[in-house]
């Protein structure tokens, strides 16, 4: 069985989420996109479709398809829609958190509720002095008796302040004299006093995604709302940022294969001097080579996702997939636009935003920067 195979699971999940994505999602969602506006409906809509649980286990109402499934969701979604793409992986970073390191009671409590679709979550790393490291945290939960009082602020948590947002997990400090080590993640339930969310502004990519700052002032939680051992934080945020690299790299390949879909609709038409412009080699030997690096894109997913779901170490690989299908986005944004040219800057075109959109990819969840930082410390290893 090679990488490209899927189950007759996997088989029947592509195809649901692209009936969903081709249909409902590709005939309504262009307005949306227009008034940089979170389409609640359609998300509803794709949440009573059960794909929110793709990944998660079916005792907490998932369909149990792991990293691999959810990579077929975001790649089918990103294809059509890459801000909806972006909706559900900024959804499964808090439902994997709960996912892996939550108790028996958090998962029944909040991570079946997510399954279903019956509300949608947020992640709070981000700071604003902190940027890409998550060692230096500063929001502080205190202790106090059977309680953390939480005191500081997030920013760039999507999904958040939606009408359908019912919790965020953020990533305090508990135990400063600790370090890196000291700490921990909350689950914070909206409505929660002391725990208010910011506007949102509008975005070159992500454009009906909406992203937030979370404000904490003397927000009291209780201890049973911490997500697995005190001091696990860091741990826990690596672990879910290199499961969400996945469905950003899944992201990218659904946006590459979007401007590859535009570029030769729009090629095959388009004349200019009696003669089709793919006559002409330096527009069609690009898309050539995107093509190419769709192809190893696709590899690269398959395999950091099965490395995720056999519980084998893929921190690195998941790294290159984010840091390979991120830059491929942008590179097939750009050969896209270039073929369709002077029209190609007009928005009434979808191939407008899409550099946009890629550029988003180069930088949630690491930036490619950090992607190489990683990469490279496998060389004094």
């Amino acid at each position: 069985m090679s990488l490209l195979d899927l189950t007759d699971d996997e088989r029947l999940l592509k195809e649901a989420v692209e009936d969903f994505a081709e249909t409902a999602l590709r005939e309504q969602i262009r307005d949306f996109v227009r008034k940089h506006e979170f389409p609640t409906n359609l998300v509803k809509q794709f949440f009573s479709l059960g794909f929110m649980g793709t990944a998660y286990d079916p005792a907490y109402d998932g369909s149990g398809l792991g990293a691999k499934g959810a990579a077929i969701v975001a790649e089918a979604l990103a294809r059509v829609e890459p801000g909806f793409a972006a909706i559900f992986l900024c959804n499964s970073a808090p439902m994997t958190v709960i996912s892996r390191f939550g108790s028996h009671e958090q998962k029944q409590k909040w991570l079946a509720p997510l399954c279903r679709g019956e509300m949608i979550a947020s992640f709070g790393v981000t700071e604003p002095s902190g940027g890409s490291d998550v060692a230096s945290i500063k929001l502080k939960a205190t202790e106090d008796g059977d309680h953390f009082i939480l005191n500081g602020s997030k920013i760039f948590s999507t999904n958040a302040g939606t009408p359908l947002h019912g919790l965020s997990t953020v990533v305090a400090v508990t135990d400063p004299e600790r370090g890196p080590k000291g700490l921990s993640t909350f689950i914070v339930p909206v409505g929660t006093p002391g725990f208010s969310v910011g506007k949102p502004g509008a975005k070159i990519g992500w454009r009906i995604a909406d992203s937030v700052e979370l404000f904490f002032d003397n927000c009291r939680v209780s201890k049973d709302q911490i997500v697995g051992n005190r001091g696990d934080g860091l741990k826990q945020i690596l672990t879910t940022l290199s499961i969400g690299r996945i469905l950003v790299a899944a992201t990218g390949l659904g946006l590459s294969r979007k401007a590859m879909d535009l570029a030769k609709n729009y090629g095959a038409e388009r004349r200019v001097g009696g003669k089709p412009i793919f006559e002409n080699q330096g527009l069609t030997f690009p898309i050539a080579d995107v093509l190419t690096k769709i192809h190893a894109g696709e590899l690269m997913v398959r395999h950091s996702a099965s490395l995720s779901d056999d519980n084998q170490q893929f921190r690195t690989e998941t790294s290159m997939t984010k840091l390979f299908c991120s830059e491929l986005a942008s590179e097939a944004a750009d050969v896209a636009l270039q073929v369709h040219g002077g029209y190609g800057i007009f928005e009434e075109f979808e191939v407008s935003g899409l550099l946009g959109e890629a550029k988003v990819l180069q930088i949630v969840e690491g930036t490619s920067e950090i992607q190489r930082l990683i990469i490279a410390r496998e060389l004094a290893e």
